[in-house]
């Protein structure tokens, strides 16, 4: 998940690795509940806050549920959590034998703690990582990285799959077939696709030898058009301007390398001039414009309404840019505005490098 501080990852983060280590019961559940302390996440501060992670302390009880299906830790609600509005919940991570007169699950080598963002959205993070464990040793997962997706199914930014979906869905991966799931680690700002094969050898799940492969997701070239119209923007003269689109996949003037990241745990994107890589779309007022990357690189979110995809400055509340047709610009207006009176872009994909 993120925004972790120089304590947490010279403490906490070593205890959540020692977790299941050695040593007593209590021992462990101790190591734990400071796992669940540490992973605490502020929505309201973005995800370049580097305290962003920080311990809350409390005198009051953890609640310990154990099945058969492994250990589930719940927060009683507390003075800080209230005033924090958050629900603090991990949950260890098993698969299970695919044979149904099996009753057997074999554990990944790791916890998933799941807690609210700000909009009521689930956000998912690995903690509490075996060192010699599945997901450490053979899918090289990190303690406090973002889960983004599994097999396709998007899981960051989800309003229905919460802890225990999550933890199914780990629970129902298939084996001897190629299994999909996409991270981020904050630290190197980096978004990875992770492909691995599980198989079952001497009555032990593992990870096929030589079936991991990863790779990081990287920047993408695109074009943003105009709908219903022939025109795209582009940079020209030192200007951003609409122009004729023609066939912007081979006019760089059009294109603007798009990078992914996440701000204040929501996918945001940043959009460089392609032929001028020291320019960044941005605002200069209300209006849609370039910017030098020395007054710092504006970051979109986006969101997606009938065809249509609006771009959301980071930063601004329930500000979209859209089309005005009377000036001829991209604006910021409210998202009545934007719906009701204009339309947003295209983001069309190129196949030229950054």
């Amino acid at each position: 998940m993120d925004g972790i501080d120089e304590k947490i990852m010279n403490g906490a983060t070593e205890s959540c690795c020692n977790v299941n280590n050695g040593g007593s019961t209590c021992q462990k559940e101790e190591k734990i509940l400071k796992c669940v302390q540490s992973l605490e996440i502020k929505d309201d501060q973005n995800c370049d806050d580097e305290k962003s992670f920080e311990f809350i302390e409390t005198t009051e009880l953890t609640v310990i549920q154990r099945t058969k299906k492994g250990k589930q830790l719940k927060r009683i609600d507390t003075r800080e959590s209230t005033l924090l509005d958050k629900s603090s919940l991990v949950s260890e991570i098993f698969v299970r034998y695919p044979k149904e007169d099996i009753d057997k699950e074999e554990s990944l080598g790791g916890f998933i703690s799941t807690i609210r963002r700000s909009d009521g959205a689930f956000l998912h993070a690995f903690c509490s990582l075996e060192e010699d464990g599945i997901f450490a040793k053979a899918l090289h997962l990190k303690n406090k990285d973002i889960l983004v997706s599994l097999n396709g199914i998007k899981i960051l930014g989800s309003f229905t799959h919460d802890n225990a979906d999550v933890v199914e869905m780990f629970r129902n991966l298939p084996m001897s077939k190629t299994i999909s799931m996409v991270k981020y680690n904050r630290r190197s700002d980096k978004f990875t696709t992770i492909e691995f094969l599980l198989e079952i050898a001497s009555e032990e799940i593992i990870v096929k030898e030589d079936s991991v492969k990863l790779t990081n997701d990287p920047p993408m070239v695109a074009a943003i058009v105009c709908p219903r119209s022939n025109k795209s923007l582009a940079y020209t003269n030192g200007q951003l301007n609409l122009r004729n689109s023609g066939d912007v996949s081979s006019n760089c003037a059009h294109h603007f390398v798009v990078t992914k990241t996440l701000a204040g745990y929501y996918l945001a994107y940043t959009f460089q001039v392609q032929i001028d890589k020291s320019k960044y779309l941005g605002l200069k007022g209300e209006r849609l414009d370039v910017i030098d990357k020395t007054k710092g690189i504006p970051m979109f979110r986006q969101e997606q309404i009938d065809r249509d995809v609006f771009l959301k400055p980071d930063g601004y509340d329930n500000k979209y840019v859209h089309y005005n047709e009377t000036t001829g610009n991209y604006e910021l207006g409210t998202r009545e505005t934007a719906v009701a009176e204009s339309f947003g872009v295209w983001i069309e994909r190129t196949d030229c490098t950054p």
